[in-house]
């Protein structure tokens, strides 16, 4: 059976974490077994320090700092797999800044190969217990 040319590149492709929550903002390199290259949080930017670090703009900072660093290190291509519950658009400029961050600029070579939201989502959970009668 023949694999799909972009399936080989998928399979060794650099994983970037993104999680988003409400007081903070992950950002974590790994490689495709998993093991960490590096990371960052909202908090480890200078200008992010305390209160910042809850606005919009930190997740797409703190995303842009990590693709900065991503391209120094080397990395090709990347898969992306954003966490959290929150809008959209936060989730949209986190990847965006990442991409920007790796690229510098527009014209050249878009590094993420694949992107995946990983937020999990209750499908009705557990069975309720017995209502008491009195």
């Amino acid at each position: 059976m023949k694999d799909n040319p972009s399936s080989g590149s998928e399979q060794n492709a650099d994983i970037v974490h993104i999680k988003l929550m409400r007081n903070n903002t992950f950002v974590t390199v790994t490689d495709s077994k998993g093991n960490k290259k590096m990371g960052a949080s909202a908090g480890c930017l200078a200008e992010m320090k305390g209160g910042p670090k809850v606005s919009k703009y930190a997740a797409e900072a703190t995303a842009e700092h990590v693709g900065r660093v991503a391209k120094s290190m080397g990395l090709k291509s990347v898969v992306v797999k954003v966490n959290g519950f929150t809008f959209f658009k936060r989730k949209k400029l986190a990847i965006l800044g990442f991409r920007d961050g790796y690229t510098h600029s527009r014209s050249d070579r878009n590094p993420v190969v694949y992107i995946e939201d990983t937020t999990r989502k209750p499908h009705n959970g557990c069975r309720l217990r017995k209502q008491r009668r009195v």
